[in-house]
């Protein structure tokens, strides 16, 4: 997948974006009182507990612990661009917990989205940021989760979904067959939607 040309942060008109404490320069100092944007590629945030976003930054990482975020779900392969094979070992010197799955864009598939399914439920109760490369894999995985573990209404998680696909220009949904077919293998797979439906 290629990354659009122009590196803007672009929300969802809904969404909203962490609120990070500004760094202090020495250790045990008092915090500031201003407060600064925690600016992700493509950044969504679903809720208190879970945003979704395309790849941090080495730099932005310290803003991402800053902002209150426990736990990082990576989905995105180290032979992608931007990405940085040391990225566990910077997220975890944070002291954040980090979970690598990384998708091939090519071939997803249902054991990548137990597998993350898995790590959700591990991670039960803290603050969750799921990346990729552009917010596509992870805004795909985090829809599916919202739908068959967290008992939202299809149609409106599917349409946040959408949105953010939307955002990467010649990337939108339609035009990528193979994730296409993969979450509607996935959607298919569901018990019929109205008994399952709850409130977002």
């Amino acid at each position: 997948m290629t990354k659009p040309t122009t590196r803007s942060t672009r929300t969802h008109p809904v969404a909203r974006f962490i609120t990070a404490l500004a760094l202090v320069a020495a250790a045990g100092s008092p915090a500031a009182e201003g407060f600064g944007l925690l600016e992700l590629f493509n950044y969504y945030e679903y809720s208190d507990d879970l945003a979704s976003s395309g790849q941090p930054t080495r730099e932005q990482y310290p803003a991402v612990a800053a902002a209150g975020v426990e736990a990082v779900i990576n989905l995105v392969p180290t032979t992608d661009p931007d990405t940085y094979a040391d990225e566990g070992d910077v997220a975890r010197g944070l002291d954040l917990d980090y979970v690598h799955i990384p998708i091939n864009w090519e071939a997803p598939s249902r054991a990548d989205f137990e597998a993350f399914r898995a790590v959700m439920a591990w991670f039960k109760g803290k603050r969750i940021l799921v990346h990729c490369y552009a917010n596509a894999r992870a805004s795909a995985f985090v829809y599916l989760w919202r739908i068959t573990d967290a008992g939202h209404a299809r149609a409106e998680a599917r349409a946040t979904m959408t949105d953010i696909w939307d955002w990467n220009e010649g990337y939108e949904l339609e035009n990528v067959e193979q994730w296409r077919v993969f979450i509607e293998s996935i959607e298919n797979a569901l018990p019929t939607q109205g008994s399952r439906e709850k409130a977002s």
